[in-house]
């Protein structure tokens, strides 16, 4: 019981700390701390514990993968490589529903905070000659660019989460591939109620839709390549990354100088600090023992394990509306409970998928936010539209609990 009271205290902490819009890193280094001193940890035991936790072979991998996605983000957004996909888009397809939705999960495929503003005008402009009110733009929107936050391994929250856990991108992406199909399957049924199909490119000859399609295929060939290598071949993504990204300097003929301003642009130091601060975090936990304490209280309270890794991961992401920070906050106290050597698939599915749907009501979400203000939409009218399908997607766990456990 001792061991749940200084968790909560410090979880009180964390989710004040972040509702203060506290940066994120500050946050976890913040916890560590507390929880090293409720446990009377010995200073040099702390400090060891920190050395441990950045310079593990693991996340070394994890901290390289994230600066390596930030580089290969810049330089497609940089060669315009992502306003080509989606222009040819519009060329191509034959319903504006299908462009809808297409737009914002194509620049979905990338972690970009930016992203939701960048995909918000081209679905106003694909909804023009549908009769859509701001509240489904920003529905519309939001909902199909996080198709991929489940399954992409070049999302932080994958990579961290994959990590924690001690299974594969790979592993993980296929025991989150039902949530993402899904999304695509609610979205369409839920985003487009009521709208009729409306022809988008009819006026466009059979060549340049062909054209469209080539340029389409040419520009989404450098992710796709990732994605294949990571997810289907089982390749690392360190290695997977950095030979996409040298073909793309060399195809793009990126001058020395040029290299070194994409890298300088690229490499988010705030992000890298998030990722050490958690990990600070989750080698605080272990050294303390208090996952230990916790795990065992929670075993003995007789309260079932679905409820527990329903809930905490939900309420964390809700709370924070960040995927990175309840899967650093409550995989750590969960994984205990989820299996005796390894996560059980179903286990493991149920806290991501919980957690991300409490992120994707989070109010906090930023994504939602940008969204929200570009339309000038009703919060609590996006929120009617949203929190139905939002709960219709978590059911897909049913998959990985029947068929993967």
């Amino acid at each position: 019981m001792h061991d749940v009271l200084k968790i909560l205290a410090v979880l009180v902490v964390l989710v004040v700390l972040l509702r203060r819009r506290v940066f994120l890193g500050t946050v976890m280094a913040a916890g560590s701390l507390c929880l090293a001193l409720l446990y009377r940890t010995h200073p040099l035991d702390f400090l060891d514990g920190v050395r441990t936790a950045i310079l593990a072979p693991d996340s070394f991998e994890m901290t390289a993968t994230l600066v390596l996605t930030m580089i290969v983000e810049n330089i497609l957004r940089k060669t315009e490589t992502l306003k080509k996909m989606v222009m040819s888009l519009t060329l191509f397809l034959p319903d504006s529903r299908l462009v809808l939705a297409t737009m914002p999960a194509v620049i979905g495929l990338l972690p970009s905070p930016g992203g939701a503003v960048f995909s918000a005008p081209m679905v106003g402009e694909a909804s023009a000659p549908l009769t859509v009110s701001p509240e489904r733009k920003a529905f519309i929107n939001y909902w199909f660019r996080h198709i991929w936050e489940y399954v992409s391994p070049l999302y932080p929250g994958i990579i961290l989460a994959a990590g924690i856990a001690h299974v594969s991108c790979r592993e993980l992406a296929l025991i989150n591939a039902p949530f993402a199909l899904s999304v695509v399957g609610w979205g369409f049924l839920f985003c487009f109620a009521g709208i009729g199909p409306t022809l988008g490119s009819d006026g466009h000859a059979l060549a340049e839709k062909c054209r469209a399609l080539v340029t389409f295929l040419v520009a989404f060939l450098p992710i796709l390549l990732i994605l294949i290598l990571v997810i289907v071949v089982g390749i690392r993504p360190v290695p997977a990354m950095s030979g996409v990204i040298v073909a793309l300097l060399v195809l793009h003929r990126y001058s020395p100088g040029r290299v070194w301003t994409t890298l300088r642009e690229s490499v988010s130091i705030r992000m890298l600090l998030m990722v050490a601060g958690i990990l600070v975090f989750q080698e605080t936990l272990r050294i303390t023992g208090s996952l230990n304490g916790i795990s065992e209280f929670l075993s003995a309270s007789g309260l079932p394990i679905v409820l527990i890794v329903t809930v905490l991961p939900f309420l964390a992401g809700f709370m924070t509306g960040l995927t990175i920070a309840y899967v650093g906050i409550t995989f750590p106290l969960l994984l205990p409970l989820m299996g005796d050597i390894s996560p059980l698939p179903g286990l493991l599915a149920l806290a991501f998928g919980s957690g991300f749907a409490g992120v994707m009501l989070s109010p906090l979400h930023l994504c939602l936010v940008l969204t929200r203000e570009y339309f000038n939409a009703d919060i609590n009218k996006v929120y009617r539209l949203l929190w139905v399908p939002s709960l219709l997607v978590l059911a897909a766990v049913i998959v990985p609990f029947a068929f993967l456990s």
